[in-house]
């Protein structure tokens, strides 16, 4: 794959719930370094359209709830037209991005899911709001990259390999992106201290291993990324803390994280929000590798 085939179609889905003009600026920016084609989705929230309907008076008629969520879903649509689809022809149209419009009524997750059955897309690009009704399940079941966008402007960005992933991803995809746009390129090895495991190149995780053998191979591949040129260092602590404490620290503008396969040191089951962790954290926008 060159450079510039990395990110050929994107999806951006905007909720009727939250809007940033950050995602269409973003979108905007790397549509010129990919040469991109764009769908842009509004999604009026299924959710709000039902708690309207039971916030209705309970004396009302059917036709007459009917009549009111239609009101509701003309005035969403209304917004599409006139606030969101409008800055997309500013930001996307008018610098010469292909660009296809749709408003599609649904969940969040869902409605994005399906639309990624229908297209061969390469990125995902969307915005994050903490304590809206969207609980991003799609961060976690969404195979294909996930770009969190967050209003910043510094030129860096961090790559994030740890002990929790296979590490093949994330340095390939860094390298390329800091050549296209630029940017300074740092990398860290976090050794996650409440998940001593190894994860392989399938994914798999590994017994319990000593947290020494764990630095060690964290130190070996600095080392070979340092032999590259690569600015890398290794740090101990929760995937999340870590990243977190490195990246304000360097002022990126965007962390890359792989394919981490986490687990809980209770149960050993699954942490499912590790990732809508970090986005709920951060102030840098975050790309997913998944």
């Amino acid at each position: 794959m060159t450079n510039n085939q990395m990110f050929k179609n994107i999806l951006i889905p905007i909720s009727s719930e939250f809007y940033s003009k950050a995602v269409l600026e973003q979108g905007a920016f790397l549509a010129a370094k990919f040469q991109s084609t764009i769908t842009l989705i509004y999604i009026i929230e299924e959710k709000m359209l039902n708690q309207a309907d039971k916030l209705s008076d309970t004396y009302r008629t059917s036709v007459e709830r009917t009549e009111t969520k239609k009101a509701i879903i003309k005035e969403h649509r209304h917004t599409a037209d006139a606030i969101v689809f409008d800055d997309a022809k500013r930001y996307l149209t008018n610098r010469g991005v292909p660009l296809e419009e749709k408003v599609i009524k649904g969940e969040f997750s869902n409605v994005v899911k399906t639309e990624l059955s229908t297209k061969n897309y390469d990125l995902v690009l969307m915005g994050f709001a903490k304590g809206c009704i969207l609980n991003y399940r799609l961060l976690d079941e969404v195979h294909i990259p996930i770009w969190v966008v967050a209003e910043s402007s510094d030129h860096s960005m961090l790559a994030v390999c740890s002990n929790l992933a296979p590490n093949q991803k994330v340095p390939t995809v860094s390298i390329k992106l800091s050549q296209v746009l630029g940017w300074n390129l740092h990398m860290v090895y976090v050794v996650d201290t409440q998940d001593n495991v190894e994860v392989d190149e399938q994914g798999l995780r590994s017994n319990k291993k000593p947290l020494r053998e764990l630095i060690a191979k964290g130190q070996r591949f600095v080392q070979d990324m340092e032999q590259k040129g690569i600015d890398a260092r290794v740090v101990t602590g929760s995937l999340e803390k870590a990243t977190g404490k490195v990246a304000e620290g360097i002022g990126a503008n965007l962390v890359i994280v792989g394919r981490e396969q986490k687990k809980s040191s209770t149960l050993g089951l699954p942490v499912k929000s590790v990732k809508r962790k970090m986005a709920e954290q951060c102030r840098y926008s975050i790309l997913f590798l998944n």
